[in-house]
């Protein structure tokens, strides 16, 4: 007897949630996998590959000291293009996902999903998901540094500058404030973005017509929310300290292995080692292949909260036909 295939649209626990993302995984580990690695993967590979080189380069500190500004002018650039290459490769693995989760909602319990399906209407899916995220991002980054120019008036106006205790007393506040509005509202905000984006790419709205849709949906379930959010940060976090494990060993060995080598006049070798590259490439892929459990289960409570109140609504019709 064939398992019974997963699909989102279902009320579910948190053990129903914790469940269904790893059956979903196991039921379309090729199509799932496969499309994340040949679509998102170049470019995460890269973005890696020229993050790692950097890494590796700043691991010795001579070209730092001979040229300070020509050394942080290569840094800034090279960090650049891998933030735009990571971008992408990020925004292509969301599309992917949500494509999966979408596609194998509109299948029968027979037929399998297939790469195939991640490819149907991947480029406006990519620049609907890509466009809508830097939106996000960008008004995300202006909201934080209003917040930042706020508190620092404040801070100044308390005479920061002075050292007074004034100043430091709000330093503390602020940082109890910042530590509790964390652990408070981290989770959820976490899980806002990712369902915003599926809702986005689903529905096909604005990001912030998704946002509305999502706290329409979230009210009166804050706490569930937040337990499920938590859960699956953990899990990842987890799963995610295992891939970065083989990383941080070979840095430590790079690092010492490094020190104490010489090459030339007795400089410090500057080069960066192919196996940290190819570490920090691999600890990479494997990092957002674990990231789609968190992913996975921030969607499937989103669509459980979506049964939960369209349910209902179904059935006070239903009652009030009767």
């Amino acid at each position: 007897m064939s398992e019974q295939k997963i699909y989102y649209r279902k009320v579910r626990d948190l053990g129903g949630i914790f469940t269904a993302t790893f059956a979903f995984i196991k039921q379309n580990f090729k199509p799932f996998f496969g499309g994340l690695l040949f679509l998102a993967g170049p470019f995460i590979i890269v973005g890696s590959a020229i993050s790692a080189y950097m890494m590796g380069s700043s691991m010795t500190f001579t070209k730092m000291v001979r040229n300070l500004e020509s050394f942080y002018g290569k840094l800034l650039v090279s960090y650049f293009f891998s933030m735009i290459f990571i971008f992408i490769g990020i925004t292509i693995y969301n599309v992917i996902l949500n494509k999966n989760l979408i596609e194998n909602e509109k299948l029968k319990d027979d037929e399998p999903l297939t790469i195939n399906h991640s490819l149907t209407g991947f480029f406006s899916d990519f620049w609907r998901v890509f466009g809508n995220t830097l939106l996000f991002v960008l008004v995300s980054v202006v909201a934080v540094a209003v917040i930042a120019l706020v508190f620092g008036g404040i801070f100044s106006l308390t005479g920061g500058s002075n050292g007074s205790g004034g100043a430091i007393a709000l330093i503390v506040l602020m940082v109890i404030l910042l530590f509790v509005a964390i652990l408070i509202f981290g989770p959820i905000l976490s899980f806002i973005p990712l369902a915003a984006l599926f809702v986005c790419q689903r529905d096909r709205i604005g990001i912030f017509s998704a946002i509305r849709k999502v706290f329409y949906y979230l009210k009166g379930n804050f706490w569930t929310t937040w337990v499920v959010s938590f859960v699956a940060f953990i899990c990842y976090s987890i799963m995610g300290f295992i891939v970065q494990l083989p990383v941080l060993i070979i840095t430590l060995i790079t690092t010492f292995s490094r020190a104490k080598s010489t090459i030339g006049f007795g400089e410090a070798d500057e080069t960066t080692p192919l196996l940290l590259v190819t570490a920090i490439i691999i600890s990479s892929l494997l990092s957002y292949g674990v990231l789609s459990v968190y992913y996975l289960m921030s969607i499937y409570q989103y669509t459980n909260l979506e049964e939960k109140k369209e349910g209902s609504s179904i059935i006070e019709k239903i009652n009030q036909i009767q």
